[in-house]
């Protein structure tokens, strides 16, 4: 029998199982599909793989008062992008121009759920009404902050399991192994 759920195996279950999703819905991909935009005013997958994975590092990074991976292990100067980029409020133009090579992209999303997941093994419960700056700049508790990023990576994660069914078909999450 498995120990009584707590909120801090809770928050890392949904987070590891949105980023097997993502991994099992980027896999075999090709580069055409990863950057197609449905249409010029919506995002490519690549966009929201690396606009959810910023969000996490820098929510989390935030509550327990770390460097962000995009910083401290380089990612901004190899995206060549300025370290406060995270996506929220791109254009559209923006989007279709973000064309960096997918290894780049995938490469971020590991360390960055890597990084997330050790931040997040390691609140405590009393720290879940401490008050925290947000991606956004506002002030809120540990736990609105957590309910946000849990928000934000279950939709960009329908996003992309969405976009890709539209390019392979709706069996790709039978093929990868998600019934």
């Amino acid at each position: 029998m498995e120990a009584p759920i707590d909120l801090n195996r809770f928050i890392l279950t949904m987070t590891e199982t949105a980023y097997l999703q993502v991994k099992a819905a980027c896999d075999g991909l090709t580069d055409e599909q990863f950057f197609s935009q449905p249409t010029t005013d919506s995002n490519h997958i690549a966009w929201l793989v690396w606009h959810m994975s910023r969000a996490r590092d820098v929510i989390t990074s935030n509550i327990i008062g770390e460097d962000q991976v995009w910083v401290s292990n380089g990612w901004a100067d190899r995206f060549g992008m300025d370290i406060g980029d995270v996506g929220i409020g791109d254009s559209p133009e923006k989007v279709t121009a973000f064309k960096v090579d997918r290894s780049l992209v995938m490469g971020y999303l590991d360390d960055a759920h890597e990084a997330t997941a050790r931040r997040l093994s390691t609140i405590s419960a009393e720290r879940f009404d401490q008050l925290v700056i947000y991606a956004l700049g506002d002030e809120r508790p540990v736990w609105r902050a957590l309910v946000g990023m849990a928000g934000d990576s279950a939709q960009h994660t329908g996003q992309i399991s969405y976009l890709r069914g539209t390019f392979t078909g709706i069996g790709w999450r039978s093929r990868a192994g998600w019934n």
